[in-house]
């Protein structure tokens, strides 16, 4: 537990912003060097991805790789282009946070609509019928090749 990043402080911190307020001491000391482990364990993976890629900065790119080779979801909402601002977070020193502006409903329901999306168009056709090629465009002819027999 010396070497942990991951504190129970922290564990409570982030159990409490994602509407779990009442997680025990026991509980977050218990998953404290868990977190830890899987955090390390990701963070490894993701300089590898780098390290393969001749980088010495690890990018996003290489995190979400890293949480696809353990069937996670990878991060949405955060590009190269955009870097993350970190604040701190209240009563906790240790433990950083993105900071998101908050919205009213009314804002949101003032902006108008984003374009729809273009439609997809799908054609549906057999390329085979009881193992008949039917001559219609859809399909490539397909050329047989010529058997020489001597």
């Amino acid at each position: 537990m010396d070497n942990a990043y991951i504190t129970p402080a922290s564990i409570q911190a982030i159990a409490h912003s994602i509407d779990i307020p009442k997680l025990s001491d026991d509980a977050a000391r218990a998953l404290s060097p868990d977190v830890d482990y899987r955090l390390r364990e990701i963070i490894q993976d993701a300089k590898k991805f780098a390290h393969h890629a001749r980088r010495t900065k690890l990018t996003i790119e290489d995190i979400n790789a890293a949480l696809r080779e353990r069937n996670v979801e990878p991060l949405y909402g955060l590009g190269d282009k955009d870097p993350a601002k970190f604040v701190r977070a209240t009563g906790h020193p240790d433990v950083c946070l993105l900071k998101d502006r908050e919205l009213s409903f009314e804002q949101l329901l003032d902006e108008p609509l984003p374009p729809p999306p273009v439609e997809a168009g799908l054609l549906p056709h057999w390329l085979f019928i009881n193992g008949i090629q039917p001559a219609i465009p859809e399909n490539a002819l397909i050329e047989r090749p010529i058997s020489r027999r001597a």
